[in-house]
């Protein structure tokens, strides 16, 4: 009889009642809270300087040994190989770079590739990547790092960066001549842009066969990479060095080797940073600056599109880095930074051959806020913790709610009880579990599909574009998702204890998302986050039309279109609504086709995870009324 007249149990229902009935604004504020504690972070008193944790790689600060012979040498190797570039203005003067890497000493190597288009009825793409090995003269071949060149025919459309191959020779001839090495260096030339890169890793650390890349079989092999080091330079008249960081899936390497060329950039003459656009120093005090700075990083690394060759090392466990150094304006037919550069390669490569074990200390999660200052991963965590949180604090209180009304009124405590048990039997977990299972396994269709060697011959015997023929398969899926509501709608406590799950499926996602990838999760909370919160099954008219309305504006390509739009009106703001709206259109269907195409060559999982967490949501939500 004491249970039954226990005031607490009438005093927590009325608690309950309370979150019931404010659940909205308790979840739209705490969204709100994580969005401005993200804007918070630019201020100074969130954010800190860069330092160096590992003091291994201070060796490269010193003294450098770098002589002028070394700088004549450049400039004479940059004038033979456009000679060269003349004579093969499509291909790789594969026999001069051969000769050259043979002169200086170096165990060279040729590496075949091919690719077969999924999308193309068999059609190949043949590569050739070349690399010269510098073994370590005193120890054995147990440990390397790596510097690398992309080469640009003349006749591509990217920006030529045939500077740094004679560049990168120099440094050769001028490394075989040192006796410090503890590490072998690897110097690596590679075709096809990140394709060869690809396939060199794969051939390296043994990829799979019988894949749509063929990385073929290296000759040769040197120690375990430690770090790498790519050069994309524009020209011998240096204006400054723009640092590329982001890589696949938007892995960072360790800030410690990011910290480690702004010093040596710095201490040699040349301005070097992040997203460095200019010759002056990038250090802005205005708060706008800083949050734009974030902002840039945050945009760039969610597509988890790698920003250069480097980008594609992380997911071996090796840090690196792309070093663009890019050329002046006006000429000045000095070449006084030639030899700034070469001390920075020298520099770093010191500092990489002084390290006693792989990179460990420092951070590998951080967002940039200027050249000097950097966000931790214990800083920025929390802003998408509250957003993210708002959905599972969501469901909690919609689980709530299949026992508490919004309704204050006072009830008998044993008549709650037989209501809430009698609620609790109403529950149909097996049709709960069907629809979630409908749901996810339409998401596991769109990743099939592309993967299905019918559909690829379809859209080839079909004539179609490749953008035009996985766009209509994507349609057709979303036609299929659209149709599943058709099947019969839930009842109400049903319909209540799906929404728990999707809500649940959504925080969970997006947390686990944000801590390998924070840009891709903040992202993701931003768009998603409040239509999530405001959606909840209703019968009314209003209420379904609104919901109708808010699943439409998160449906994965329509967010993808309105990012496009917004980064297009950015680019273009000279462009009319109509022409604007056209080019987002065809760049959401050709962002779409190169995300399938990165997941199968590179292993890129945004489009996987789309598919197989995000859409299965999407059609969830769509169920509700």
């Amino acid at each position: 009889m004491g249970l039954l007249t226990n005031p607490s149990i009438s005093q927590k229902a009325k608690y309950c009642r309370k979150l019931v009935r404010y659940n909205t604004p308790i979840c739209l504020g705490l969204y709100l809270l994580g969005v401005a504690f993200f804007c918070a972070l630019p201020d100074g008193n969130f954010n800190s300087a860069t330092y160096f944790s590992e003091n291994a790689l201070l060796p490269g600060l010193v003294n450098s040994e770098l002589e002028m012979e070394t700088v004549s040498l450049v400039k004479s190797l940059s004038a033979e190989l456009q000679r060269e570039r003349e004579n093969h203005p499509k291909g790789v003067p594969y026999p001069w770079i051969l000769a050259k890497m043979r002169r200086y000493g170096l165990e060279t190597h040729r590496h075949n590739f091919t690719l077969t288009y999924p999308f193309g009825g068999g059609k190949q793409f043949k590569g050739e990547n070349i690399f010269g090995i510098l073994r370590a003269p005193r120890i054995a071949s147990t440990e390397s790092i790596v510097i690398s060149v992309p080469y640009r025919p003349p006749e591509t459309v990217h920006e030529d960066v045939s500077a740094g191959l004679p560049l990168m020779l120099a440094f050769a001839d001028f490394a075989r001549k040192k006796k410090y090495w503890a590490k072998d260096i690897i110097f690596l030339v590679t075709e096809q842009e990140q394709l060869g890169m690809q396939a060199w890793l794969e051939a390296y650390h043994g990829g799979d066969e019988g894949r749509i890349l063929d990385s073929g079989m290296l000759r040769a092999r040197a120690g375990s990479i430690q770090a790498a080091i790519n050069l994309e330079v524009q020209s011998l008249d240096i204006s400054h060095i723009n640092l590329k960081i982001e890589g696949l899936n938007g892995q960072l390497p360790n800030l410690d080797l990011h910290n480690l060329v702004q010093k040596l950039s710095s201490k040699n003459g040349i301005i070097a940073g992040y997203k460095q656009t200019s010759s002056s120093p990038k250090r802005s005090y205005r708060y706008q600056d800083k949050l734009l700075n974030m902002l840039a990083m945050v945009f760039s690394q969610a597509s988890g599109v790698p920003t250069g060759n480097h980008g594609l090392f992380h997911k071996y466990g090796i840090e690196s880095l792309t070093l663009e150094a890019v050329k002046r304006d006006k000429p000045q037919q000095q070449f006084q930074d030639v030899g700034s550069m070469l001390r920075i390669v020298e520099g770093v490569s010191r500092s990489l051959n002084n390290l006693l074990e792989r990179f460990h200390q420092s951070f590998f999660f951080y967002l940039l806020v200027s050249n000097d200052r950097f966000v931790s991963i214990g800083d920025y965590m929390p802003s998408l913790a509250l957003m993210a949180g708002s959905l599972l604090i969501k469901a909690f209180i919609h689980y709530l709610s299949i026992y508490y009304s919004g309704d204050d009124s006072d009830k008998d405590d044993d008549e709650s009880a037989d209501l809430q048990q009698q609620k609790s039997l109403q529950i149909g977990y097996f049709s709960v579990g069907i629809r979630l299972l409908m749901a996810h396994s339409v998401g596991a269709l769109a990743v099939f599909l592309p993967h299905s060697f019918w559909v690829r011959q379809y859209v080839y015997e079909a004539n179609l574009s490749t953008q035009s023929g996985l766009f209509n398969v994507f349609l057709g899926v979303s036609a299929i998702a659209l149709m599943l509501p058709i099947l019969g709608r839930l009842d109400g406590i049903n319909n209540e204890a799906l929404h728990v799950a999707v809500l649940l499926e959504l925080g969970t996602a997006l947390l686990a998302v944000g801590m390998l990838n924070f840009s891709l999760g903040f992202s993701l909370s931003v768009f998603l986050v409040p239509f999530v919160i405001l959606i909840r099954p209703g019968f009314s008219r209003a209420s379904q039309f609104l919901n109708r309305l808010g699943c439409l504006l998160i449906h994965p390509f329509a967010v993808l279109y309105f990012v496009v739009v917004g980064l297009t009106w950015c680019h273009f703001p000279e462009l009319a609504l109509k022409p604007l709206l056209n080019r987002a259109l065809t760049a959401s269907i050709d962002a779409l086709t190169y995300s399938v195409v990165d997941s199968m060559i590179y292993g890129n999982w945004l489009f996987d995870l789309v598919s197989l967490i995000f859409v299965p949501c999407w059609i969830l939500l769509m169920s509700f009324f």
